[in-house]
């Protein structure tokens, strides 16, 4: 009787320790986790806002999806004023050219400065998916507002993102809001703003 309470108390003992252990490692994970796939995500939608930047300078506007933003930054061309001649010396007759230059050279640029192991089609794969997400994609939807100070003049708008739970499927709020109060799976983790103009993300 008395080898068999010892082993009860033993067992209740190393169920204790291990309920302590749990309630330290889950919320450690937890942030932890979070930190993580919070700078992945805020990695590919900052590399987004940029390609959307090149495309607006290409077509005045920003692009609707991934697909757009292939295909112009792949197949268009910018057009750059050339000067001929010193500007500065004045017996000489100065002209001004608009050379083409292919707007992929901007692309392959930018992907060899952020992710120079890829290609073109690994990089937009890259940038438009959402990591832990099991291949989920970041939505792109483009608007209109008024530039600021001014009172009719519009301007084009953009938001990339997706919902905080896309990223962080296993956590969810019922019972993770403990560690954080402010945790929301279906808050939007998002770059630009459909309502004002602005590159910026929400983080």
């Amino acid at each position: 009787m008395k080898i068999a309470l010892n082993i009860l108390l033993t067992l209740a003992a190393i169920g204790l320790i291990y309920l302590l252990v749990e309630s330290i490692r889950k919320p450690i994970n937890f942030t932890e986790t979070r930190e993580l796939r919070e700078e992945l995500v805020r990695e590919r939608l900052t590399q987004a806002a940029e390609l959307q930047k090149i495309y607006k300078s290409l077509r005045g506007k920003y692009a609707d999806s991934y697909d757009s933003l292939r295909y112009v930054l792949t197949h268009d061309t910018f057009l750059v004023d050339k000067v001929i001649g010193d500007e500065y010396d004045t017996t000489q007759t100065i002209q001004r050219v608009q050379v083409k230059l292919p707007a992929k050279d901007s692309l392959l640029s930018f992907i060899k400065k952020t992710k120079p192991e890829m290609s073109v089609d690994e990089f937009f794969k890259f940038v438009s998916t959402v990591p832990f997400s099991e291949g989920k994609k970041f939505y792109i939807k483009t608007g209109e507002a008024i530039v600021e100070g001014t009172d009719s003049m519009m301007t084009s708008t953009f938001e990339v993102g997706t919902t905080i739970g896309t990223y962080m499927q296993e956590f969810d709020s019922a019972s993770h809001v403990i560690y954080d109060p402010e945790y929301n799976p279906n808050k939007l983790r998002k770059v630009g703003d459909l309502y004002k103009p602005s590159t910026n993300g929400n983080w």
